[in-house]
């Protein structure tokens, strides 16, 4: 049945609960400010909740790093860094530095070869009040 067909049989239904819609707008989605208010709210929630997940991946990635740094590594193999459980999909910013990838998580930088990171180190956050 289409939307036109669903019109004009007065069978359009409301988004969240399902109910028939009662008379008004042709264009209703919601029988209620509730039913309406409920739907966005958990549409919401559900984009918070992975902004929440990526923002935990990138602390543990940070974490992770900055613990090989204060071990004084500065460089560690991609699979030993993955049974750290570093998650290589989450980072802050990426670079092409001299033929090389450059990753930020962060304030912290390293370079990634095929097989390895290397140059793990600190660096100033970037900042728009910077003197030039």
């Amino acid at each position: 049945m289409s939307y036109k067909e669903e019109v004009d049989s007065g069978g359009r239904k409301c988004l969240e609960c399902g109910d028939v819609l009662p008379y008004g707008r042709s264009d209703r989605k919601f029988c209620s400010s509730s039913c309406k208010n409920r739907w966005h709210y958990l549409k919401e929630g559900n984009l918070k909740a992975e902004r929440a997940k990526i923002i935990g991946a990138l602390d543990r990635n940070r974490a992770i790093l900055g613990a090989l740094l204060e071990s004084g590594k500065t460089s560690i193999d991609i699979p030993d860094l993955a049974r750290l459980g570093y998650n290589f999909d989450c980072v802050t910013s990426y670079h092409k530095v001299r033929n090389r990838d450059e990753y930020r998580c962060y304030d912290i930088k390293y370079y990634m070869s095929a097989s390895r990171i290397f140059k793990i180190e600190r660096c100033l956050p970037y900042s728009i009040f910077a003197d030039p």
